[in-house]
């Protein structure tokens, strides 16, 4: 090319080049307000489960609530390699494809195939293990929950195949599916069917069925949601070529290995109680985590959106836009979670005197669940801020330091429960979990950090904060000036929620702040008009 080539070249349109930049951060901010409210709604409804654990307990009883939760914490934590990594190797494997731009249609049937296949193997693993180890793992523990544990694991390969197809479907930013799977279908299942069962007197085995119904359910709900975007026949076809199953399995695996670390974390102290407690205390411990996990329901909600914005960001190298994505997304959280936070603690106590009931007499006295309700709170809201760094390592291309971290986090969570629980009891198990995952969470930040350049920390971050702070002091003062239990909790949360969002307004919400509003608002409105015009056709 000569000189005169080079001068009249045309010279790079900046103020395009900005417009598109912000068009597409406009388009990622709306996905990600509009998918994370969708799932964020789900997560919460998915919430109801705790109805399945209330249900259990009041016609039931503790004990095989305990035995149950028990038996499921096994179960559940072995489905993790099942299901073996595939939720973010699906959304990664489909956008590669679709990034690619050659023979889309083919490399996402080989890639779903070579996923269907991986999870169906990985099952029977599964269920082979649990079977033949059932009786040792019943006789560790002395409990009789061999028998249940064989019907539960059934639910492996139903879970696994119900995950790639809403995996799949998420790749394509379709939040809703994963909603109807598992907050509506398997939580109504588990209540519908633990309510009959518990009528009927067939006490813990009946419950195990329902479990193993629930997983069937889902999976049959996912596949005819997948059919509509997808083609099952042609990935059952796609299955006879040759499929990329040693790339899926590699990107996968150390997935599923961090996954698989993280389901032990999340019920080691139900495992390690079981051990060293008697098992109506396990019940009691199992209700007021129940409570606290609904902080968790907001970065899981995020997860599933900002998954598949980050592996598009970063195929293209797009690390500054990433970064922002971050930090409105950690803002967001801490936004929603904040209020969650205070009235779980201003409701906790008529919730655990409902579900407990006379049972609480056992653990000495309601103090004790509250005061667990409420240290498992501060770490899972600690916990919840920060979520977003797992899977920004994972879908960035370093998944193995998920694994890492989850293995560090195990260690030590282990070891301060070995030393906790034989001491202090429930209170010990809480200590620990609270104490490891601010260590961890400390651990991911410095990670992203590192290797990314990436923070999730901004001064507008301060105002939710600072709304928060202001708020509690209006609640407190109306919960110490009323007298009935009821009142007490009613009146200071609407307190503290009135109080919370008018201070945020007078700070004055961010453009993204806005937007998610909007799209909370958008939605809203959808659904009255629909309502609306229901109505005045009947």
């Amino acid at each position: 090319m000569n000189l005169d080539d080079t001068q009249q070249a045309e010279p790079v349109d900046d103020d395009a080049l900005i417009t598109d930049q912000q068009r597409q951060r406009d388009e990622d901010i709306r996905d990600l307000a509009g998918g994370a409210m969708v799932v964020l709604l789900g997560k919460m409804a998915r919430a109801s489960r705790g109805a399945f654990i209330w249900v259990v307990t009041v016609l039931c009883g503790l004990e095989v609530q305990g035995l149950y939760s028990l038996a499921w914490a096994v179960c559940s934590t072995l489905n993790k390699i099942a299901r073996f990594g595939l939720p973010r190797g699906t959304v990664y494997f489909v956008n590669q494809a679709r990034a690619s731009g050659e023979n889309v249609q083919q490399q996402q049937q080989a890639s779903l195939a070579a996923g269907a296949l991986l999870a169906l193997g990985a099952s029977s693993v599964v269920i082979a293990a649990l079977w033949w180890s059932a009786d040792a793992i019943e006789a560790f523990y002395n409990r009789p929950i061999a028998h249940v544990m064989r019907i539960m694991v059934f639910t492996a390969p139903f879970v696994a195949l119900a995950w790639v197809f809403t995996s799949a479907t998420r790749a394509l930013r379709i939040m809703r599916y994963e909603v109807y799977v598992r907050s509506v279908c398997g939580p109504a299942i588990l209540f519908v069917g633990g309510t009959l069962v518990g009528l009927a007197g067939f006490g813990l085995e009946g419950i195990a069925w329902v479990q193993l119904t629930m997983g069937v359910g889902n999976f049959l709900l996912a596949l005819v949601l997948f059919n509509r975007h997808f083609s099952v026949g042609a990935v059952i076809a796609a299955a006879r070529r040759h499929l990329p199953i040693l790339a899926v399995a590699r990107f996968s695996g150390p997935v599923m290995l961090a996954d698989l670390l993280y389901a032990v974390l999340t019920q080691l102290d139900v495992l390690m109680l079981g051990r060293f407690v008697d098992i109506r205390l396990v019940g009691i411990y199992v209700i007021a985590r129940r409570l606290a996990s609904i902080v968790l329901k907001a970065p899981q909600a995020f997860d599933a959106i900002f998954s598949s914005i980050a592996s598009e960001l970063s195929a293209s190298d797009r690390v500054a836009e990433l970064g922002e994505r971050v930090i409105v997304i950690s803002r967001w959280v801490l936004t929603i979670n904040l209020p969650i936070f205070a009235c779980l603690l201003l409701v906790g106590e008529p919730i655990l005197q409902t579900l407990g009931r006379e049972e609480f007499a056992v653990a000495s006295d309601l103090q004790l669940g509250l005061n667990i309700l409420f240290i498992l709170c501060i770490g899972m809201l600690v916990q919840s801020v920060f979520a977003v760094a797992e899977p920004l390592l994972a879908m960035t291309g370093r998944p193995g330091l998920n694994l890492f971290n989850n293995v560090v986090w195990l260690v030590s969570n282990f070891g301060l429960n070995l030393w906790l629980i034989p001491r202090h009891g429930l209170i010990g198990a809480a200590l620990g979990a609270m104490a490891t995952t601010m260590f961890i969470n400390a651990l991911r930040v410095s990670e992203i950090y590192l290797f990314r350049r990436i923070l999730p920390f901004r001064s507008t971050q301060l105002k939710p904060l600072l709304a928060a702070v202001i708020a509690v002091l209006p609640a407190w003062w109306f919960r110490q000036a009323q007298v009935e239990l009821w009142s007490r909790i009613l009146i200071p949360t609407v307190s503290y929620m009135v109080t919370y969002g008018v201070v945020l307004v007078t700070l004055r919400l961010e453009s993204e702040d806005r937007m998610l509003l909007d799209r909370l608002l958008q939605r809203w409105r959808r659904k009255a008009e629909s309502k609306a015009s229901d109505a005045d056709g009947a």
